[in-house]
């Protein structure tokens, strides 16, 4: 096995490179002060010793949450329908909840999934698990370390999006009237877009990685076996599921090198957010369907681009070799401190 896929990495010379940003956490074999462990392997080193029902036990929690945090949405759902015949000025979804300049289209689409999230960071936590923990091996979300990342990623995805939008317009190119419903859509798209992000990936990178990572030492099973879960989630044909399963995989990886879900998340949002603001020049825009292979081509551009930038970037930045995880630390028994853990950003 590769020592990278070890749950304690010798340590080794820093790649060269710029000058790291902030003090970085070098992984240690020193067992008298510290075990180290990948994002992976997180539920090993937790409050309690795993146990073989311990992912079960996450996974019943997390979809228990998910369905109570459904339950009052159906409930003002349902009287919702009943009330709009009586009054007809209400607005209404469209019948497949695609369309582009209808901000209740919007909210549920993008809603029903961001609940995901606070149902998996909850049900962590109740399947017994420290606080924080399905973030990164910091214990904490590492905004530090998404503020520095931006300017590598947002930029490649818009001047890609933006430029493929232009150069090859849609058929039914338009330019949008500013109404309220303009105006509340793209609202929804910027405050629940990237929380519909992030709830994908910590439900489908997150938690199937810690959950598996409590049987299996590799992460490769983490980062594979979730895939065709994510994919059956679109609508796309054979050739536009390629891309999906190509994302779900380099996002997976990106969870296990960095220690954490941020790059992931920044990924994920830099991806939809500049194809849902460009949604309203193009009523099918959001129709889920056959994918040009060109297409398929620059996206999987797109997206090993910015795997390998990020990848390249932390590695230098927090001294690791390339297959090299970051790790979080757990000082060892008798070692005079609480359990905790350490890392940069």
């Amino acid at each position: 096995m590769h020592p990278s896929l070890d749950e304690s990495p010798a340590p080794t010379a820093p790649v060269p490179g710029p000058p790291l940003i902030g003090p970085a956490y070098r992984p240690t074999l020193d067992s008298t002060t510290a075990t180290t462990f990948p994002y992976h392997r997180a539920a090993r080193v937790d409050l309690r010793p795993a146990r073989w029902w311990t992912p079960l036990t996450t996974f019943g929690a997390t979809a228990l949450l998910y369905l109570a945090f459904l339950a009052p949405v159906a409930v003002v759902a349902v009287a919702y329908a009943v009330l709009v015949p009586y009054r007809p000025g209400l607005p209404t979804p469209s019948d497949d909840f695609s369309d582009p300049l209808n901000p209740l289209d919007w909210a549920i689409g993008l809603g029903l999934i961001a609940l995901l999230l606070p149902a998996v960071v909850l049900g962590v936590r109740w399947g017994g698990r420290r606080r924080g923990t399905i973030h990164s091996v910091t214990g904490r979300f590492r905004w530090g370390l998404v503020g520095s990342a931006v300017p590598l990623v947002v930029p490649l995805y818009g001047v890609v999006t933006v430029g493929g939008f232009l150069l090859r317009p849609p058929a039914d190119l338009a330019t949008p009237a500013v109404t309220p419903a303009l105006l509340l859509s793209l609202g929804c798209v910027l405050i629940l877009g990237p929380l519909q992000c992030a709830a994908e990936e910590y439900a489908f990178r997150g938690l199937p990685q810690q959950m598996l990572g409590t049987w299996l030492r590799s992460p490769v099973w983490g980062i594979v076996l979730p895939v065709p879960f994510f994919v059956v989630g679109h609508g796309y044909d054979g050739v536009g599921q390629i891309g999906i399963a190509a994302f779900a995989l380099c996002t997976g990886f990106l969870v296990w090198k960095t220690g954490g879900l941020e790059p992931a998340v920044l990924v994920h949002v830099a991806n939809n957010l500049f194809l849902f603001l460009l949604a309203p020049f193009s009523a099918s825009s959001m129709e889920q369907g056959a994918i040009e292979p060109l297409v398929l081509l620059v996206d999987l551009g797109l997206l090993g681009s910015a795997t390998v930038v990020l990848t390249v970037w932390f590695s230098r930045r927090e001294g690791l070799r390339l297959r090299e995880p970051f790790c979080g630390r757990v000082p060892a028994a008798g070692a005079g401190s609480s359990p905790g853990h350490s890392g940069t950003p």
